[in-house]
Parts: C-alpha cells; structure tokens; sequence
C-alpha cells in the first residue's frame, strides 16, 4: 500500500514536467500564458523542494561524510535542477513583457533563457531515468486494480520463458518522457533557427517606436490615399508572428501582440 505522499510527490512532479514541456511551445500558449505558466512552475517547485527539506539538510551535512554514492547523486542532479530553473527565472523575468525590456544585450538574454531551457530539460531527463522505478511502481499504485476472482487452480504447466518486465517498463517511461522532450527541443530549434536575427533584435526594438511615431503622423495628416489590395509588409518572411516570433526580429510598439514587420505598411 502507497503512502498518500508518495501519490501526492508523483502528480505534483508529472504536473511540474507536463508544465515544463507545455513551456516549449510558445507559440501554442502566447507569451502571456507562457509567462504566468513559468510562475506557477516554480512556485510549485519550491513547494516540492519544501516537501523533501528534511531529506537535503541530511545529505548536505553528510556529503562528503558517511553516505551513500547514490544520495550524493540524487542530491548533484537536484542541486543542477535547482540552479537551471533559477537561471530560467532570473532570464525570464529579464526579457518578460512585464518588464518592458529595452536593453542592448536583449538577444544574448534570449539565447540564455532558451540554452538553460533545454539544458534544465536535459538534466530533468536524467532525473527521471535515476527514479524509473520509483515512478513506474507509484503509476501503478495510482490505477486500480479489478478484484480477481476466485477460481480452481488450474492443473500445473510448464513455465514460459520469464518476461523482462522491468525492461518493458523502462523503454515505455522513457519513450514517452524521451519524445515529449524532443518535440520540445525541435519546436525551440525551428523558432529560432535564424541566427541573423539575433544581430537585428535590438534594432528592430529602436525602429519599432519611431515607426509608431510615423504612422501616427501620418493618421493625423488629414492627406487621403488610396488603399492597396494587396497587404506589403516589411517581414522577409511574409509572416505575422506572436512573441517571440520565429527569426527573433520581434517588435510589438503598438502592443497588439503581433509583431511589426508582418504588419500591413
């Protein structure tokens, strides 16, 4: 029988990678959605790091004392996970719509934010691998079982080959773990595969408020001009995309959620 904690530790850590991989697509999410998301993320993982306290005040004072290899390992791979998720936040935060970010190294922020992503996905992964067991054996205990009915024995036969559950169980964890965080990684790579983008962020950012400032002026000029059917826009790409967007050009002065250069000139 399961204790209510170990249940309780398990939805709480398949909550935080479910959340975790979801943050990968921004696209899907918005970058509103992705940014509370990251919130709620670490605000649950401090509770988890809370709920196992006990347990890393022991190892601390034992490391390089009288203790196991192994609890020096799981500590190593949490202490990892700790400080990624750290960088993850500090990064975040820097270049969040809720800070109005303006600074010239905003790309290189960027780049940061996305590496340590993946790398603390990384580090996840190997995190799950060290704990399969623990995980597959609580799965279980979280699906009830049918009461097996009572029958007569039935006479004796000679034993298949044994099957090698442990190995099943295994392949099964990690290739669903394992392509969920591929998927993940291939939808960063494919958003932010143009690295001349980088070069141009921060330009993008400082034309974004002075092309605001011409287009209200020309509003406000009072001189009529026939429209265009067909829509120009100064994106190479022809796309409108959602923050970040995908050649890392973003710029959104007018706050529409859109970026400028697919917009309509």
């Amino acid at each position: 029988m399961q204790s209510s904690r170990a249940r309780n530790n398990w939805i709480i850590d398949a909550i935080l990678f479910t959340g975790f991989i979801l943050l990968f697509f921004v696209d899907l999410t918005g970058v509103e959605l992705h940014q509370w998301l990251g919130i709620a993320g670490i605000i649950l993982a401090l509770y988890h790091l809370l709920e196992h306290w006990d347990w890393v005040l022991a190892v601390s004072q034992r490391f390089f004392g009288r203790t196991t290899w192994k609890a020096r390992l799981y500590y190593l791979v949490d202490a990892a996970l700790l400080l990624g998720f750290a960088a993850i936040l500090v990064s975040g935060l820097a270049i969040s719509t809720w800070l109005s970010p303006s600074f010239e190294n905003l790309p290189a922020w960027i780049d940061f934010h996305i590496t340590t992503s993946i790398i603390t996905l990384l580090i996840l992964l190997v995190k799950i691998v060290i704990h399969w067991r623990w995980i597959v054996k609580t799965a279980r205990g979280l699906i009830p079982r049918p009461a097996t009915p009572t029958t007569t024995r039935p006479p004796l036969r000679p034993l298949a080959a044994p099957i090698d559950n442990n190995r099943r169980d295994f392949l099964k964890l990690m290739g669903f773990v394992g392509a969920a965080a591929v998927l993940a990684m291939l939808n960063v790579a494919s958003s932010t595969g143009e690295s001349e983008g980088v070069k141009t962020f921060t330009q993008s950012l400082n034309r974004g408020a002075a092309t605001t400032g011409q287009a209200t002026t020309q509003d406000t000029s009072g001189q009529s001009r026939s429209s265009s059917s067909t829509c120009i826009s100064r994106c190479p790409k022809g796309r409108s995309c959602s923050y970040p967007g995908h050649c890392r050009q973003y710029t959104d002065a007018n706050q529409n959620g859109r970026c400028d250069l697919g917009e309509c000139v």
